[in-house]
């Protein structure tokens, strides 16, 4: 595998558990605590999957999302939102902007390592 997931999240405790449950799952990750900080990353990196969360102190993970998908460059890498945020009409503007994915907080590491593989092989 090694894949390279981008988790952008402003709690460095979930962070924390997120690198530890896909690095035993033999992802390479990043952690970013803010939208600004993530987009900075993403200038000198490449990733294969950014796992994003909405509700942030700074930019909100749908502004991130859309300023994915407007670049050129990184429009094609997945996005999973993985959120808090449990409404439709969230999951239906994450989707509409381009998630691949809309996740809810809290989530087995299973299940969420099956989703990012589902995801990765996806794009095979």
């Amino acid at each position: 595998m090694g894949e390279h997931i981008l988790i952008v999240d402003d709690d460095p405790l979930l962070c924390n558990l997120l690198r530890m449950a896909l690095g035993r799952a033999g992802f390479k990750t990043a952690e970013m605590y803010s939208g600004d900080t993530a987009l900075e990353y993403l200038q000198g990196q490449t990733v294969d999957l950014v796992l994003l969360d909405i509700m942030m102190a700074d930019v909100n993970g749908f502004d991130v999302l859309r300023k994915l998908k407007a670049n050129s460059e990184w429009r094609k890498i997945p996005v999973i939102l993985l959120t808090a945020r449990v409404d439709a009409i969230s999951q239906r503007t994450g989707m509409d902007i381009g998630a691949v994915e809309y996740l809810t907080k809290p989530i087995t590491p299973d299940l969420l390592i099956e989703r990012i593989q589902a995801v990765l092989a996806s794009r095979s």
